[in-house]
């Protein structure tokens, strides 16, 4: 044994249990590189009643208590908002700091950067670029005032309690003796600090490996020597992770013993749905909870809709919100109020305001003035009274210990304001209401509560956070190449070989230390099982430890039953499946019968339109589906305007302008170019709640300019057609309320023709049909235009007709010239469809190449039949 100082060393063997061979009954200070290892320790002691207790210690809280001083400590999120705070103008331009916002990353890597200094004894980083030392530059003037002006405020932070470098060892007065439990990561600055507290105290340092792989004089590991293989080692190898991670429970099912289990990767791939078989945590960030949930959805609907000077509800968020059952509570939001928020999505809007709210969706006062007192907001003390009318509702349905830390949460941000850290929230953000209520929701998610443990679930642990102790069985899961292999990402804005250039060689150490943490613990097992994966296509390997431990100890790679199985077996294996279901089919025969015609479908009475008539000769089915049970297919959102909400834009623009040069007895081409661009913006301006704000401008500007350019030259295009008497140009012909005339009648159903004519004309000899499309148009439905006139007009009509498609962006005209004839046969044909339809009594599937295409495919089923898969 060697002693410097009082600091002495003592080794031990890779299948020793240090807890047993280290905690003694005996008053001593413990510390630990982890809490796992903390825990862990304290099953092993039993002390004796009315006895001094040891310490433990984690090495993290060690390091905050022997550097202490009597002035407050800041830490979290006071550090970065003092750091903000003595940022120029111009820094924040060149770091990209557009509101406080965006400082975290930066404030991460500015407290790391210093740290670093601090940790290897570094006066300056050597071999800078100029790009580099200009950053370098900028921070030392930084750290200068931001130093300022926490002394200013009478505070201290970790970086200025290291410069001082007051140690308080008062703690630890009433003992002789500290134990660092198989701690190998020593910086510098560490090691003078032990130094110096080995003056006081006998500090011993237990480390589990072969002494001529560690340094003393260092205190770091320089090599690591495989030792005599005195245990069981197996390595398997599948070709997937989820075939790995199958393998290693299914072993753990079938074994007698007691099974540790580890996993190589910071996630545990596929585990999230095995919580039922796994303890995979034993905390849940309050991020996760159904309160942050809500909190962080109301933040992102406000965000959404602050573009405007009015408070706007974006409808997608809404939608998207309506699903949390916390929120439906709160709300009191009922089925009715759910299907108006689809409907007014399936109508194109994009937005909700007051007006809308009041008419349509009343329940959603209480959201629309919580977000307007949001927009209100100076001050944390008036986040935290608008926040209580929320929390204390949805608290309720939360853990106890949830409620506590939203509480606390909320205390630790008021504090900021009251320790003068902050002097205007004006200086953070621009609109205080959502840079606050980011601020908690931030300051919130770095809270955790203890989750109960499944006592039948077997413990899942991260091999690098598991606590070091001796165990029966070890099984490792997904020991691959990705996992082990320590990254090489530098540090900041310095390179990897920037590092190793100043002799700070941290990737090599962090790998060393990986290796360390895997060996010791398959070595301190009786039985360990590692499993790996090797697939060439995912570009999966082993990872290379696992050939040093092959070539050392005469292993091979076993090959495991489970990669006969496919991925959905292994699934059906692990899951039960046996649940009984409600709905029942006897066969795919069930999916494979048409529907029947039932005499209530069609009613006493039914209108075809002409997309009626279109679906109904395409497909009987999907005219069943879509145009009587009016079955909705998926809900599609789109940030713009549809084609089909910018075609109903464009025909209430074009038909407001027509229908004021009929009030002012003008040609259409006589409209003063003032009125007309105020008539087109005024429509715009209408249809706002149905663009998103982003877009606005885009049809304000561009989309204006187009409709405008159009229909000039449609006006032009118009005038020769224009009747003497400008009362006879009629628009969106006929009204909604009209009484229209049977066409004929089946099976005691009346049927009507339907449609809205966008312009007609009627002159003494003619008439003219006009339709508006945005997109591509069908003469066929001018057709079916006329054939409707003919059939409702209370008068009579001219003999000839004239029928034209105005596509308005491509500002072309399309003229139809088919005949009355034709369209007489257009409807003897929708005559002899329903008839047939009803004389069939089934709506039949037919397959049709479109079919694929078809949104209705999954409940109609059809299948193709042998004649037709040719075609």
């Amino acid at each position: 044994m060697e002693l410097k100082n009082n600091l002495s060393f003592k080794y031990y063997s890779y299948n020793q249990n240090l807890f047993k061979e280290i905690i003694s009954e005996e008053p001593e200070i413990y510390i630990f590189a982890g809490y796992n290892d903390l825990k862990e320790a304290l099953k092993y002691y039993q002390p004796q009643p009315l006895s001094q207790q040891s310490q433990f210690f984690s090495l993290k809280e060690f390091k905050e208590r022997i550097l202490s001083s009597d002035q407050i400590l800041l830490k979290e999120e006071k550090l970065p908002l003092l750091l903000y705070s003595v940022l120029t103008k111009e820094e924040k331009k060149k770091l990209r700091l557009d509101s406080y916002q965006d400082i975290y990353q930066f404030s991460s890597r500015f407290f790391a950067y210093f740290k670093l200094l601090q940790d290897y004894h570094l006066d300056q980083i050597k071999g800078l670029a100029d790009w580099q030392q200009e950053r370098v530059e900028r921070l030392e003037s930084i750290k200068v005032r931001y130093q300022k002006r926490l002394k200013e405020l009478g505070f201290v932070d970790q970086l200025l309690l290291r410069e001082e470098k007051k140690l308080n060892l008062q703690f630890l007065s009433e003992f002789k003796k500290i134990n660092l439990f198989n701690i190998m990561d020593f910086t510098p600055y560490f090691k003078e600090l032990l130094q110096e507290i080995a003056q006081k105290f006998e500090v011993k340092l237990h480390l589990q490996l072969k002494k001529s792989d560690f340094n003393q004089k260092k205190l770091e590991i320089e090599k690591l020597t495989l030792p005599e293989k005195t245990n069981i080692i197996e390595i398997k190898k599948l070709n997937s992770k989820l075939k790995g991670l199958a393998a290693l429970l299914n072993e753990k099912e079938n074994s007698r013993q007691e099974v540790q289990l580890l996993d190589a990767g910071r996630e545990i791939d596929s585990a999230a749905i095995l919580s039922d078989h796994l303890n995979l945590n034993s905390y849940q960030s309050l991020s996760e909870t159904a309160v942050y949930r809500l909190l962080e959805s109301l933040y992102q609907l406000y965000q959404q809709g602050k573009s405007s000077s009015q408070i706007l509800i974006e409808l997608k968020e809404l939608y998207d919100l309506s699903t949390q059952s916390l929120f439906k509570e709160w709300i009191g939001l009922g089925t009715e109020s759910l299907q108006k928020i689809e409907n007014l999505l399936r109508n194109d809007y994009y937005y909700l305001d007051l007006d809308l709210i009041e008419s349509e969706l009343p329940a959603l006062k209480p959201l629309y003035h919580f977000l307007k007192k949001l927009r209100k907001i100076k001050n944390i003390s008036d986040l935290s009274e608008l926040l209580t009318e929320i929390s204390d509702f949805a608290l309720d349905k939360e853990a106890k210990e949830t409620a506590e830390k939203f509480n606390d949460s909320l205390l630790e941000l008021k504090s900021i304001e009251e320790m003068g850290i902050v002097s205007s929230w004006n200086d953070y953000y621009a609109d205080q209401g959502a840079g606050l209520f980011s601020l908690f929701l931030n300051h919130l998610s770095f809270k955790s509560i203890s989750l109960s443990k499944n006592d039948e679930a077997a413990e899942f642990l991260n091999l690098e956070k598991a606590p070091q102790t001796k165990r029966k069985k070890l099984l490792v899961n997904n020991l691959i190449q990705d996992n082990f292999a320590q990254k090489n990402d530098g540090l900041y804005f310095l390179s990897e070989k920037q590092l190793r250039n100043n002799k700070l060689f941290l990737q090599h150490k962090n790998q060393l230390l990986k290796k360390y943490k895997f060996l010791r613990h398959i070595l301190n097992a009786d039985q360990s099982i590692i499993y790996t994966v090797e697939n060439e296509d995912q570009n999966i390997s082993p990872a290379v430890i696992l050939e040093e431990l092959a070539l050392e100890y005469g292993l091979n790679y076993q090959d495991s039953k489970v990669n006969s199985l496919s991925e959905k077996e292994i699934l059906n294996n692990l899951f039960n499946y046996k649940t009984e279901v409600d709905l029942k089919v006897n066969s795919s025969a069930g999916f494979n019968q048409n529907l029947k015609v039932e005499k209530e479908d069609f009613g006493s009475s039914f209108n075809f339109s002409y997309y009626k008539y279109k679906y109904l000769k395409d497909c009987y089915h999907r005219f069943y589906l879509e145009q009587l049970a009016q079955l909705d297919t998926s809900l599609e959102i789109k940030p713009s305007l549809s084609l089909m909400a910018l075609g109903i834009l464009t025909h209430e623009i074009f038909g407001e302008l027509i229908i004021y040069a009929r009030e002012q007895n003008l040609a259409p081409r006589e409209i003063p170019a003032e009125s007309r661009k105020k008539i087109i913006q005024q429509v715009i301006e209408d249809n706002n709640l149905k663009i998103d704000q982003d877009y606005l401008n885009y049809y304000r500007k561009i989309i204006f300019k187009s409709l405008e350019k159009s229909f000039i030259h449609f006006s032009e295009l118009l005038h020769k057609y224009l009747p003497e008497d400008y009362q006879d140009v009629l628009v969106e012909w006929p009204e909604w309320n009209y009484q229209r005339q049977k066409y004929f009648s089946a099976q005691q159903t009346k049927f009507y023709l339907s449609g809205r004519i966008d312009l007609l004309l009627l002159k003494q000899a003619e008439y003219f049909i006009v339709d508006f499309k945005t997109g591509s148009g069908d003469s066929k439905q001018l057709d079916f235009y006329s054939l409707f006139l003919r059939q409702n007009y209370p008068e009579k009509l001219p003999s000839e007709s004239r029928k034209a498609i105005y596509n308005v962006f491509d500002q072309a005209m399309e003229y139809s010239y088919n005949k009355r004839e034709r369209e007489d046969r257009l409807g003897a044909e929708l005559q002899e469809l329903t008839e047939q339809l009803f004389a069939a009594g089934e709506y039949k599937r037919i397959y049709k190449s479109r079919c694929q295409r078809c949104p209705y495919r999954d409940i109609c089923r059809v299948e193709v039949l042998s004649d037709e898969k040719s075609n």
